[in-house]
């Protein structure tokens, strides 16, 4: 079983990087993913799955805030889409 989350962010946040920002999806069961753009020289993006607000799973950090996050949590895959736009 999986699911699949898109966040849409405007162009002009997609420019913002070096400004702190989080970003969050919100699956069916209740997960959280929150995909942050935190302060650093250089910026950098953590990407961080939650369950009733407790972390379970930490992806490695990267320097890309677009692209795709997946996280395996309880046999289950959560994937998350961050693209320029607007919902």
């Amino acid at each position: 079983m999986s699911e699949t989350r898109v966040i849409y962010i405007e162009s002009n946040e997609a420019d913002r990087v070096g400004t702190i920002q989080t970003y969050t999806a919100v699956f069916n069961d209740n997960v959280e993913a929150d995909i942050k753009v935190c302060n650093g020289n250089p910026p950098f993006v953590d990407a961080v799955l939650y369950d009733g607000g407790t972390e379970v799973e930490l992806r490695e950090v990267t320097d890309e805030l677009l692209g795709e996050y997946v996280f395996f949590y309880k046999g289950k895959i959560y994937t998350v889409m961050v693209e320029e736009g607007i919902e």
